[in-house]
């Protein structure tokens, strides 16, 4: 067990992430729906051990419920801040970062954070394209003194 040892566990694979999504996304009302909605504490706990055991499913790593809570949380919030930096919305970019939003982004977005989707996929047919993967990428900035000045050409990006 990687706690005992004091290792960490595996990031998680691919597949491992889609059968996690493919997990919350029918149960994110009772999760984080309105108040109204979501159901008591110990039946989130119940929820997520019913996620963490299809995502153990796989054979890939012993995924608990916290540990699949946690990497979803990570997943979410990573997806609503790369959406707003595309919007040019974030208060401050990293420099030389690119973002980009995959389709498991999108399907994320299009469920926990509906509005900002809707922005998103505006500004895409604002700017004439098809539904493709949106990219920004910014140039790797040398900082010196006060002053900045980009270095080399804009680097590609990655996917979630």
């Amino acid at each position: 067990m990687a706690a005992a040892t004091g290792e960490r566990a595996p990031a998680f694979t691919g597949e491992e992430l889609e059968k996690l999504v493919d997990g919350v996304l029918p149960q994110y009302a009772l999760l984080y729906g309105p108040p109204d909605q979501q159901v008591r504490a110990h039946e989130k706990i119940g929820i997520w051990r019913a996620i963490a055991k299809e995502v153990r499913g796989l054979g890939v790593h012993h995924r608990r419920g916290t540990h699949c809570r946690k990497r979803w949380e990570d997943i979410r919030r990573g997806t609503k801040k790369t959406a707003e930096s595309l919007l040019g919305m974030a208060s401050q970019r990293r420099r030389g970062a690119c973002r980009q939003l995959s389709p498991l982004m999108f399907r994320i977005l299009a469920v926990a954070y509906p509005d900002l989707d809707g922005r998103v996929r505006a500004a895409q047919q604002t700017q004439g394209g098809e539904y493709k993967h949106h990219l920004l990428c910014c140039r790797a900035v040398e900082v010196s003194g006060w002053g900045r000045r980009a270095v080399g050409p804009p680097r590609p990006g990655r996917y979630l």
